[in-house]
């Protein structure tokens, strides 16, 4: 079996187990959505990816491309998923010590200047505002409890202030 049907079966699986749990955690409405409804709805959008990687490997592709198992990893660049590997680890111990703002910004900085090395400016201006338009829409949107810092803790009560 191609890589490509044996992977999107794998990830059909995946999204129906996501599904089905999701829905026994409840859905809740959409204005009041439960704790399942984003996984819920992110398992049905994987089932239908999948489906449609799968007809695309077996059905839709009119030339034979097989490939072996082990000729999927061939010429990954081995370095640069190590580092993605240990600064996203590293996001996970940080995010609550370092609050939201902190070490997303920390970490989208790495891997601005670690991953595709973009200039100095370009790296810490892109971090800063994709951090912070993250923390503006779940904290302010979505009302998502954030882990706060020294410095979200006075955005905070800023928000508090003006809201």
């Amino acid at each position: 079996m191609r890589t490509d049907g044996m992977s999107s079966l794998f990830w059909l699986i995946f999204g129906m187990a996501a599904v089905y749990l999701s829905y026994r955690l409840g859905l809740g409405e959409l204005t009041r959505p439960g704790p399942g409804f984003l996984t819920f709805w992110s398992g049905i959008i994987l089932c239908i990816l999948a489906v449609v990687i799968f007809f695309r490997a077996h059905i839709w592709s009119g030339e034979e491309k097989t490939k072996r198992l082990g000729q999927v990893w061939t010429g990954l660049n081995w370095p640069k998923a190590v580092i993605i590997l240990v600064l996203l680890l590293a996001y996970a111990f940080t995010f609550t010590r370092m609050g939201f703002l902190a070490s997303t910004t920390l970490l989208l900085f790495c891997l601005f200047k670690a991953i595709d090395p973009l200039r100095w400016w370009v790296a810490i201006g892109g971090a800063a505002l994709a951090s912070l338009v993250s923390f503006v829409v779940f904290d302010l949107g979505f009302r998502v409890q954030l882990p706060h810092w020294l410095p979200e803790m006075l955005l905070f009560r800023l928000k508090q202030l003006l809201f």
